[in-house]
């Protein structure tokens, strides 16, 4: 279904920049239950999790990560570390993982035996995400062809749309296109029916291919009210959708407007565009500092923001279900992963370098994982 947002961007503009943002409503009503998540571990970095026959995993900068949940002590323990940041782990039904290793490119194996896969040279900067079929076959997301991941919001500036999926054989490293021209796709997981669901983070949506058919990718979601980035299936059927930042008028703005925008990225560090971060700062010279909705010097939940916290589920057919929220005030922002793990719900907030388990209720979520 497409979204009244969506519609009015292809009646008015030929970009994916919107003259508007979906209001957080419905589904999306803000709630607190991401910011009164129970926090387990506080790790910097912390990125991307992911099931394994072995425990629970996850991406901290270098650093492949085994957390252990027994008892009430919460420890991570080093499994592996790369040259470079790790971009994304998936892990195969019978324990091989696959890491992508930002310049690297992509690394097939285990704990002290792994194989670097060859890829295009294009494709190995900016690995965002992976997933492992039943029958072991390895589908990859490329965020972008011309910037790597930790210049994601280069490419976000530059209206890139130069990502792709691809099937990688995982021995020989020989790959196949199953979409390009995506705009930073950015997470993937398997839907209950056999098809493959892809974040795709600059058009705000998430979108589904068939790959027993040669059908063009079909969306599934569409005007989501924030960036989407990393999925994981959900037991009871659907997905856990990250959300790694809000979409706000003000950055939709800078979009549209051509030579202010470049301007900015000529002038300007980095650092201090308009746009979307996984953390706030409290920095005074930020930009939209003074546009936040301040009284009595404190941030109001609903202040414009640049930084969220948000995670959703849907089911099987793309209709939402239920949000958890760490609105402007809250810290839990920057959500980049989630996943099922022994019949609890996890997630990664990047921005404060939190190991978070959300309170969902046991009919709810599932219990298939660990």
């Amino acid at each position: 279904m497409v979204g009244l947002g969506t519609l009015v961007r292809r009646l008015f503009s030929a970009d994916d920049a919107g003259i508007s943002v979906p209001a957080m409503d419905g589904v999306f009503k803000p709630d607190n239950r991401l910011e009164e998540a129970e926090r387990l571990l506080a790790l910097p970095g912390i990125d991307n999790l992911v099931v394994s026959p072995t425990g629970l995993l996850c991406s901290s900068d270098k650093t492949l990560l085994r957390i252990d949940l027994d008892g009430a002590r919460v420890s991570p323990a080093a499994v592996a570390e790369f040259p470079a940041p790790v971009t994304f782990v998936a892990s195969a039904p019978g324990g091989r993982l696959a890491v992508g290793i930002e310049g690297d490119g992509l690394h097939v194996g285990q704990a002290g035996t792994w194989k670097r896969i060859e890829l295009a040279p294009d494709m190995t900067s900016c690995l965002t995400a992976g997933v492992f079929a039943p029958d072991g076959a390895l589908f990859v997301c490329v965020g972008s062809r011309k910037h790597s991941t930790r210049h994601w919001k280069r490419d976000l500036m530059e209206h890139g749309a130069s990502g792709g999926v691809f099937a990688v054989d995982p021995t020989e490293g020989s790959g196949r296109a199953l979409a390009q021209g995506l705009a930073f796709p950015n997470g993937a997981a398997f839907l209950g029916d056999g098809r493959l669901a892809i974040s795709e983070s600059w058009r705000h949506r998430v979108i589904v291919i068939d790959l027993k058919s040669a059908a063009r990718p079909m969306a599934m979601l569409e005007d989501l009210p924030a960036y989407p980035c990393r999925l994981s299936s959900a037991a009871g059927g659907g997905l856990w959708i990250a959300l790694f930042a809000p979409r706000r008028q003000l950055f939709e703005l800078v979009l549209r407007e051509d030579d202010y925008r470049r301007e900015m990225m000529a002038t300007i560090d980095l650092d201090e565009w308009i746009g979307p971060e996984l953390a706030g700062s409290a920095k005074p010279d930020q930009p939209l500092s003074q546009g936040s909705i301040r009284q009595m010097g404190v941030l109001k939940p609903w202040a414009p923001s640049r930084s969220y916290g948000l995670v959703a589920r849907c089911d099987d057919k793309g209709l939402l279900r239920e949000s958890w929220h760490s609105r402007a005030d809250g810290s839990m922002h920057g959500i980049t992963s989630i996943c099922e793990y022994g019949g609890r719900v996890y997630a990664t907030s990047r921005g404060s370098g939190t190991l978070l388990r959300l309170a969902v209720p046991a009919n709810d979520g599932g219990s298939v994982h660990g």
